[in-house]
């Protein structure tokens, strides 16, 4: 865990069974057309190219809460960001920016060479934080999010840094 002032911590872990609930509510929170919950399950239980995380914050004398949650696929030696939430109270702490660093190592642990993700147009806070880790758009998928219509901005990062990956998840 990582202290930040105050006494508080952010935990970074793989997902249980027991946290479908509430990384469903995060993922409502979060988006126009939220990913069931089955399909999370389905995640955890079925698909053994899925690296399914969670971020907890914690403070001192209460119990650990749920806050964001990540699902990438690793195919053979790419890693494609399906999925990133944060609860909206929790946004602007750098949550995000710390457990896609930790998923993004662990894939390139396990053998990642590059990653990819698709992120709605208009959804400039996600692309900036992708930018961060040296995402680059290079197309679009027009059309792509069938509920709004909107455009999806398609972003890579050709290769991995795992120093500065790791500096990431300690927040630089």
């Amino acid at each position: 865990m990582s202290e930040t002032p105050g006494g508080s911590g952010l935990v970074l872990r793989e997902m249980t069974l027991a946290d479908l609930d509430q990384v469903e509510a995060i993922d409502q929170a979060s988006f126009p057309t939220p990913w069931p919950k089955q399909a999370f399950h389905y995640e955890l239980t079925r698909n053994q190219n899925a690296l399914c995380w969670v971020a907890e914050w914690v403070e001192p004398n209460h119990p650990p809460v749920l806050v964001a949650a990540i699902v990438v696929w690793l195919i053979l030696d790419e890693a494609h960001i399906s999925t990133l939430a944060v609860h909206p109270g929790y946004r602007q702490r750098g949550i995000a920016q710390r457990l896609l660093a930790k998923v993004l190592l662990a894939c390139a642990q396990a053998g990642a060479a590059q990653a990819y993700l698709e992120v709605r147009a208009n959804n400039h806070p996600a692309q900036s934080l992708y930018r961060k880790f040296g995402f680059e758009a290079v197309g679009m998928r027009k059309g792509y999010y069938q509920d709004t219509g909107e455009d999806a901005v398609l972003m890579t990062l050709s290769h991995f840094d795992p120093v500065k990956l790791a500096e990431l998840v300690e927040g630089g």
